[in-house]
C-alpha cells in the first residue's frame, strides 16, 4: 500500500518535534505495518511487548520508561527504519510518581549545560512559564559578533519554533555572558515576529532571560518564526568561545562567530557536550575564512551543547 507524501513529511516533523506518541503512531502508519505485525518483529528479536501496550504507546495513555520498554523503542526504531535514538529522545525524563504529582508539566533544566546554573536557575524560573514545554525548536541560526578588543558584543538569533501541544503564545531566551561582564551591560532586543515582554538579569551574576511575546497563540503542529538579540556593552571580558545549549532536540542547527581586526583568533574549533550532564569536549578544528567568520552547522541535534572555542595569539 503506498504512503501518502504527507505522512513521511509528518513523520519527520513528529522526529523532531515529538510528542512522542504521535511520532510513533506517524512512523508505524508511514511503514504499513499493523500492531499485530510490529508485535511479532519484536518477537523475533526476544522482546515480548503486548498489543495493548504498544496501542497505549501510540495514543499516548502511557509511555515506556522501564529498562526493557526502553530496548523494545530502541528496536521500533530499527524495524521502522528512524534513525537510531530518534524516538527514544522524544521521552525526555521519566514522569514523576507519587501523591505530590501535578498535571503541570516541567520544563527541562539546563543541569551543567550553561554556568553559572544557580544563576540560570533563579531567573529562568521566575519567568518560565506553564507554555514553556509546550514549544520545540524546528531549526536555529546564531550569529555572534566579536569586537576588535576580543569580547563578544552580540548574538543575533533566528528561530522557527513548533507548537507540540497546548496554546503557547511566548518563547524565553536566555543568555550567560563571560566572566567579568557585569550583568547591567546585558540588553535584549526582539528584532522579527515577536515582541519583548519581562527581562530579568541576575543581580551578581551574568546572566539575563527574556520573554518574547508572539501576536497570537499557537496550536498544536504551527510553527512560528522569529529573530531577538542580545547585546553586550563594552566591557574588558574576553571571549574565547560562544556556546549554546539544546533542552530538546533540534532538526537544524547553524552557529557562526563573526570577528574584528586586528584581533583575531590563531586557533579555532567545534565544542561539543553530548547530554545535560556530560563533559564538554574540543573537537574538530575550524579555519577562519577570509570574511573573518567561523561557522558550524549540524542536524538532529540532541539535548545538550555545541559551540565554537578559538586561542588568541
Amino acid at each position: 500500500m503506498a504512503v501518502p507524501p504527507d505522512v513521511g513529511h509528518e513523520v519527520e516533523v513528529l522526529l523532531h518535534a515529538g510528542p512522542f506518541h504521535a511520532a510513533l503512531r506517524a512512523a508505524i502508519e508511514r511503514s504499513g505495518l499493523t500492531l499485530e505485525r510490529l508485535r511479532d518483529r519484536l518477537d523475533r528479536r526476544g522482546i515480548h511487548v503486548s498489543l495493548s501496550t504498544l496501542s497505549y504507546w501510540r495514543l499516548g495513555r502511557s509511555r515506556p520508561e522501564r529498562a526493557d520498554s526502553l530496548r523494545a523503542v530502541q528496536a521500533i526504531e530499527t524495524i521502522l527504519g528512524l534513525p537510531r535514538h530518534s524516538l527514544e529522545a522524544l521521552l525526555g525524563p521519566p514522569r514523576p510518581r507519587g501523591r505530590w504529582v501535578t498535571e503541570q508539566r516541567q520544563p527541562r533544566r539546563y543541569g551543567r549545560m550553561l554556568e553559572p546554573a544557580q544563576s540560570l536557575a533563579e531567573i529562568v524560573e521566575a519567568l518560565v512559564g506553564p507554555s514553556d514545554s509546550d514549544l520545540r525548536l524546528w531549526s536555529q541560526d546564531d550569529a555572534a559578533t566579536v569586537d576588535r578588543h576580543g569580547a563578544l558584543r552580540s548574538v543575533h538569533t533566528r528561530q522557527v519554533l513548533r507548537a507540540v501541544a497546548g496554546h503557547p503564545d511566548r518563547y524565553l531566551a536566555v543568555y550567560c555572558a563571560d566572566d567579568g561582564t557585569p550583568p547591567e551591560a546585558l540588553g535584549a532586543e526582539a528584532v522579527r515576529n515577536c515582541r519583548l515582554g519581562r527581562v530579568r538579569r541576575h543581580p551578581g551574576a551574568p546572566v539575563i532571560a527574556a520573554e518574547l511575546l508572539f501576536d497570537h497563540t499557537l496550536r498544536a503542529g504551527q510553527t512560528h518564526l522569529l529573530e531577538y538579540r542580545f547585546t553586550i556593552a563594552e566591557t574588558d571580558a574576553v571571549a574565547n568561545d560562544y556556546r549554546r545549549a539544546f533542552r530538546y532536540p533540534v532538526g537544524a542547527y547553524v552557529m557562526s562567530v563573526q570577528f574584528t581586526e586586528p584581533r583575531l583568533p590563531v586557533g579555532c574549533y567545534t565544542l561539543a557536550q553530548v547530554g545535560v550532564d556530560a563533559a564538554l569536549v574540543r573537537g574538530d578544528e575550524l579555519a577562519l575564512s577570509p570574511g573573518r567568520v567561523l561557522h558550524m552547522a549540524a542536524k538532529d541535534v540532541q539535548p545538550g551543547v555545541l559551540g565554537i572555542g578559538w586561542d588568541w595569539s
